[in-house]
């Protein structure tokens, strides 16, 4: 599994299918109409599969997960990725510029691996 993108903290938005005309147009801000906004969340892009996370009180939640089919990656002009599932749902995610102290989210192993007895 490759790690494209691991993003924390991160703001979030999320689009249902034909909600969004163009993905372009999507923000990771919580003042778009139709859209579902997360906040302080953890955003994991592999090859296929976007994960995105919150700080519960039990600990890091998985609130989206989905193998995505089209991917425009951040450029200097503008900081959002945007992606596009393969049910057809937009995802928009940027950095948040603050620190995230304090969110278990930080520590969080998203990635499953298992270590050898050797290393």
């Amino acid at each position: 599994m490759r790690i494209i993108e691991d993003i924390f903290p991160a703001h979030s938005s999320f689009a249902a299918p034909g909600t969004i005309d163009n993905i372009e147009t999507l923000y990771a801000n919580p003042e778009q109409q139709d859209v579902y906004y997360v906040g302080t969340a953890r955003v994991v892009l592999t090859e296929n599969l976007v994960m995105v996370a919150i700080d519960s009180p039990e600990g890091a939640k998985i609130v989206f997960q989905e193998d995505y089919e089209t991917y425009l990656a951040a450029h200097s002009n503008d900081t959002t990725h945007r992606l596009i599932t393969k049910s057809g749902k937009m995802v928009a995610f940027k950095r948040d510029h603050n620190c995230g102290c304090g969110s278990r989210l930080r520590g969080w192993n998203p990635y499953k691996t298992l270590g050898s007895s050797k290393d």
